[in-house]
């Protein structure tokens, strides 16, 4: 198995351009941020018992997570503009 470990010519699960890595990690972000912290944001994906003050301090907590990862990807897109142009 070729790993970029031992290849220092591939990165993350193969990829082998700056573009292709760069990419890969946008869409980690991406799927972080829309699959688990903003689906948490509405009140229907949590048990009826919770309790509505704890609602609003997850939600508050959740967002805070939700603007961090819209920095990353915005990190992110800057180092595709700067370095992501596979020649």
């Amino acid at each position: 198995m070729d790993s970029a470990r031992n290849n220092p010519d591939k990165g993350p699960k193969g990829h082998e351009t700056i573009g292709g890595i760069l990419a890969s990690a946008l869409n980690m972000e991406d799927q972080i941020s829309g699959g688990v912290y903003e689906d948490y944001l509405h009140r229907q994906h949590w048990p009826a018992i919770l309790d509505e003050g704890a609602f609003v301090e997850i939600q508050r907590r959740l967002t805070t997570l939700i603007e961090d990862t819209k920095k990353h990807r915005q990190v992110l897109e800057a180092l595709v503009g700067d370095y992501g142009r596979d020649e």
